[in-house]
């Protein structure tokens, strides 16, 4: 009965404790100056969809990272995955893909049976990554398949899932949903290198591959991988985003924690930003603006540093893309000049 009474004890002293627990969410210092800020422009309709590479619209209208496309909008529930080769790529949660010409104009239109959330397009090389972790490299000139292959199933996906990222004339990377990346040499449909970013059972998609030079990053929501020539090169963070800009790589995570490093992978510094939680990032010009999602913009130099806060008007949607020079969030936008 002792143990009963003790056991009980320490149960009720759990969950009070546990529920007395309050978030705590980012403020700005005393010492620091803050200036108000208003969304400087409205959209025509709210956004649906956003991916890495851009953001949908309800109404089908389509914002790349160089803005807004006039003339074209998607079918209702289509959601856009990028352009490539100056070509429009589009799925739908059915397993319909569609690649349109920059005028609107359907080109291919073919069922994958299951949601398309990544693809790119050089020549006539498609390659394509579906819900269900299944990825194929097509030669759309013919109908062919070059590569088909099915990872293991995933059942928690992160919307930021990274493209496939075409390599010279003859290679090709493509990012899985289970934190693995494969190397496919084009020509031959060949799998050249098989490799893991990090191998988490949940939310593990890569979600961040790009090159510079011979060197490639990629990134899941938990590690950074550097693959060059002479070896590999890792990071482990809890990533919330992470993108390369004029030769430094910049990595923001989900403590409120920004980092920035040169492109060997060396920490060049980090800066605190308590209790943040970053929605986007603009990087322009010398400056940073930094979007956090209780309602502030955060200004700093490309060192983190020399910080300035102005306050918007309201929260921040958790749907919202950044382009290379606006922040769209739900149908309001503000433009970096």
């Amino acid at each position: 009965m002792r143990n009963l009474t003790i056991l009980t004890a320490f149960i009720l002293a759990f969950v009070f404790t546990g529920c007395s627990t309050k978030r705590e969410y980012f403020h700005p210092q005393e010492n620091e100056a803050v200036a108000d800020l208003n969304y400087q422009g409205k959209l025509n309709s709210k956004i649906a969809y956003a991916t890495v590479n851009g953001a949908t619209l309800k109404n089908g209208t389509i914002i790349t990272k160089s803005g807004i496309i006039n003339g074209v909008k998607l079918d209702k529930n289509e959601k856009f995955l990028g352009i490539f080769d100056n070509k429009i790529l589009s799925s739908n949660i059915s397993g319909n893909f569609k690649i349109r010409d920059m005028s609107g104009n359907v080109l291919l239109d073919k069922d994958f049976s299951s949601q398309v959330v990544s693809a790119s397009l050089k020549g006539s090389d498609l390659a394509v990554i579906r819900a269900d972790n299944a990825m194929f490299l097509l030669d759309i000139s013919n109908n062919s398949v070059k590569f088909a292959d099915k990872l293991d199933r995933v059942y928690t996906l992160d919307s930021r899932t990274a493209s496939p990222l075409f390599l010279g004339n003859d290679a090709l990377m493509f990012p899985s949903l289970n934190g693995q990346l494969l190397l496919i040499h084009t020509p031959t449909g060949g799998l050249a290198l098989d490799t893991y970013i990090s191998s988490e059972p949940f939310f593990n998609n890569v979600i961040f591959l790009e090159n510079k030079g011979p060197n490639i990053y990629a990134a899941t929501n938990t590690g950074v991988l550097l693959n060059t020539p002479n070896g590999n090169k890792r990071v482990i963070d809890t990533i919330k985003d992470i993108f390369l800009y004029q030769d430094r790589l910049y990595l923001f995570s989900k403590d409120g924690t920004a980092k920035v490093y040169d492109l060997a992978l060396n920490k060049l510094n980090e800066e605190k930003f308590r209790f943040a939680q970053f929605s986007n990032i603009i990087a322009k010009g010398n400056k940073l603006y930094i979007f956090e999602r209780q309602g502030y913009m955060i200004v700093t130099d490309l060192n983190l540093k020399n910080r300035q806060i102005f306050e918007l008007d309201g929260d921040i949607d958790e749907t919202n893309f950044a382009s290379e020079n606006v922040f769209y969030h739900g149908d309001e936008y503000i433009e970096i000049r």
